[in-house]
Parts: structure tokens; sequence; C-alpha cells
């Protein structure tokens, strides 16, 4: 079986650092083309625009984007008319309806689409699954805070409207948690902290509440410099189980547990190879939804200014 043909749009720091490597260690896939206004992807073809790369570029049978969410919208509907297989960063869009949009455009196309919630392919997450099997789960708490200097030195669009700021970090712990949740969920409050020179926040505490009246408490940070932390905690009547470094460590009663040694880009192209092969679609929005839901209903309080 001859290897996906695969096109990248975007090629930042997110590309850089795991999109290329997953895919060139995976001989499912073989990247042929790179849409970029940035520095080159040294090895293969590469344009300015995706309308270039579809028009002069190598045939190519898939696209994944890592482009910011705005604006991405007009871009993944481009390659769906070409016909082509697609994988979508998270978030997927900057609106909602833009996503739900997406998701009919893809059963229209009769392709594969994946919306990437790469955290959920994190090793842990397969442990965790298996542990709340046949469990009452309680309580969930989640911490997730990062310092953005650190992971998005001048990405001034995550500041802008339907940029997301913490929430594009914190949409990681979501989509964690609305896969081990995969009922309805529904966000009771919100408190979200804007800087007077931003347009999205720089931190969030959300209170949610399951179907099953599980309670989740979340606690984002994008600011946070000293012990960065990326943690859930499951609380059951059997136990507690806590993943830590955003799925990759695993511990029940403050016993470490072991875990597959796979990465999560690789697990994910892994899933959108066997995607394609299976003609089927992962295009969930529980994650972006429970965010849109946060700023309906939250409150918010402006902060001191970010600057870099």
């Amino acid at each position: 079986m001859h290897p996906i043909r695969l096109g990248l749009v975007g090629y930042g720091k997110i590309a850089q650092d795991q999109h290329v490597p997953a895919i060139r260690a995976n001989p499912q896939f073989e990247l042929v083309a790179v849409a970029t206004l940035g520095p080159h992807c040294p090895g293969v073809a590469n344009f300015g625009s995706l309308a270039e790369l579809l028009a002069e570029g190598p045939q190519v049978d898939a696209i994944a984007f890592c482009t910011p969410p705005q604006g991405r919208f007009a871009l993944v509907r481009q390659a769906l008319q070409a016909g082509k297989h697609v994988l979508v960063e998270k978030p997927p869009c900057s609106t909602l309806g833009e996503a739900m949009s997406l998701i009919e455009h893809v059963q229209q196309a009769g392709v594969s689409g994946l919306f990437a919630w790469h955290s959920r392919f994190a090793p842990g997450v397969f442990n965790a699954k298996q542990w709340l099997a046949g469990k009452t789960l309680k309580q969930v708490r989640v911490d997730w805070k990062e310092q953005v200097r650190k992971w998005h030195p001048g990405q001034t669009w995550i500041w802008q409207a339907g940029g997301l700021g913490v929430f594009d970090p914190g949409i990681n712990a979501l989509s964690i948690v609305t896969d081990l949740l995969p009922g309805a969920l529904f966000v009771e409050s919100a408190s979200l902290s804007v800087p007077g020179n931003c347009q999205s926040p720089i931190a969030a505490s959300l209170n949610i509440l399951s179907a099953e009246q599980v309670e989740v408490l979340a606690e984002f940070d994008f600011d946070h410099s000293d012990n960065e932390l990326w943690r859930i905690e499951l609380q059951c009547d059997e136990g507690m189980m806590r993943l830590d470094g955003g799925g990759a460590q695993v511990s029940i009663d403050g016993v470490a547990q072991g875990v597959s040694e796979e990465g999560e880009y690789p697990a994910m192209y892994r899933h959108f190879a066997q995607l394609i092969a299976d003609k089927r679609s992962d295009l969930d929005l529980q994650p972006l939804r429970i965010v849109a839901d946060s700023f309906f209903v939250g409150s918010k309080q402006t902060v001191a200014e970010f600057h870099e």
C-alpha cells in the first residue's frame, strides 16, 4: 500500500516541533508539500499559499492544517472542495458555527476528517479510561498552568478575538475531560480574567457539571512561570487517579503507573491514517462547545495589561 501523500498548511512552532517529526516517523505518510508564509520546510516543495500548493504542487491525498484558528475555516473548506482528507489542529476554528459547518463539508465531500485533539492521545488517557471502567466518579479537578511567553512567543493572534487566550492550552485539558466523560457536560459558572490590552483571557476558572452530577473544577493560567502544571485528578469512591504532564504520567493513590512511550502526535497521526483507511471521520466539538459556553455564561474581569 502506498503512503498517504500529505500536504501541510502552516509551518510555525507546532508544525516544526510536533507535526513534521510525527509525519516523517510514520511510514503510512509521505510529506510532499508545505504551504507557508514563513521559513520553508526543508526537504519538500514549499508554496506561498494553499491555492498554489493545490494548483502547482505535487499530488496530495490529505492536508494537515497548523495555521491559527482565525481564517482557518476558508482554508479547510478549500481543501475539502478539492477532495482532500483533512486534519485540523485544535481548536478547529475560531467559532463554533464554523466548526459545525466544517463537519457538514466533510460529509458532503465524502472524505475523512479529524479535529486533532492531540491531548486525547497522551498515553495516560488510555490508562484512565481503563481504570474508570466500573468505578463511581465523584469529582474531576483540572490545573493547567503554563507560561505563554515560553510556548507562544510573539504569537499575537492568541490574544485577539478568536485566538482563545488561556483556552488555547486549556482546551487540551477539556479535550481529555470530555473524552473521559463522554456524556453531556454543562458549564455552571466561569470567571475569565482578560488583560486590559487583549481580547482573550489570560486566566479562567470553570465549574462544570455532568449529566450524572459529576463536578469538574478547572483552573487555567497562561502567565504561570514557576512549576508549570498540567494535571487532572479523577476522584472516585474506589480511589484517586492523577494524570500529570498533560497525561504523560499516571499515578493511582500516589503510586506511579507504567504508560506507553508513544507520544501524542505520533499516536494522533496513526489514528488519522486509520480513519482514512476505514473511510471514517472523528470531528468531536465538545471541547470547543465548553469554551464557547464559558464565554456565554462567564463573568469577565479586566486585569493588568499583558506584555512580552
